[in-house]
């Protein structure tokens, strides 16, 4: 059972791969990425420098 279960999950993942890698979108997906990891590197060293500070 856990090998039917983990055969699954492994053939789920590479099939999103593939239609990441297929869909005309992905460039999209890679530009939402890149603003959401900008973003998130900004909160962070916000939040560095309201402890540096304090």
């Amino acid at each position: 059972m856990k090998v039917w279960i983990g055969s699954v999950i492994v053939i789920l993942l590479i099939a999103a791969g593939v239609w990441v890698m297929l869909s005309p979108s992905f460039t999209k997906i890679g530009e939402t990425a890149e603003k959401l990891k900008g973003k998130a590197e900004e909160e962070e060293d916000g939040e560095r420098n309201t402890h540096e500070k304090k």
